[in-house]
């Protein structure tokens, strides 16, 4: 395989940035995604792929839940700051508002441009990712404007 065509071909797919945030157990956390898409009207339901190495795939499982909040455009560092290893950066949530998402109470980032709150319907392992797909239950918008995006934040992930 032509691993420079790979690369950007695969860099040149728009992706928006978004924060996966979950809850269980008296836990909050979260982290930054961008390989998410819608996968059905009704009823309404997304897919995100989660890496498998993260803290977050197993929160996910046990709580049965997720937060998907829409990031925009002045989110940058917010972006950084959830993509950061659960390792080097426990709390990723610490010092950012958030609420209670109204059926989990997973946390909702009140500075996001809207949210989704998912009951998880089936996961799937998808190479060093897995698949999660989630049943939207809940949804708000915080506010109106353009949603950040991983080529405006000068972010490379994929590739």
């Amino acid at each position: 395989m032509d691993e420079a065509a790979k690369k950007t071909v695969l860099r040149s797919f728009p992706y928006g940035l978004y924060a996966v945030t979950v809850a269980h157990r008296g836990e909050e956390h979260g982290m930054t995604a961008n390989w998410v898409t819608q996968a059905s009207f009704e009823p309404p339901m997304v897919v995100v792929a989660v890496e498998n190495t993260s803290k977050t795939i197993d929160l996910i499982r046990d709580a049965h839940h997720f937060g998907l909040n829409v990031l925009h455009d002045g989110q940058r560092d917010l972006a950084g700051k959830l993509g950061r290893s659960s390792a080097n950066t426990p709390q990723k949530l610490k010092g950012i508002k958030t609420k209670p998402a109204p059926v989990s109470g997973a946390p909702i980032l009140t500075e996001a441009l809207g949210w989704l709150e998912c009951r998880v319907v089936a996961t799937m392992p998808s190479g060093d990712h897995t698949l999660v797909l989630g049943e939207v239950v809940e949804a708000g918008v915080e506010r109106e404007g353009p949603a950040l995006t991983l080529q405006a934040a000068g972010f490379k992930y994929s590739g």
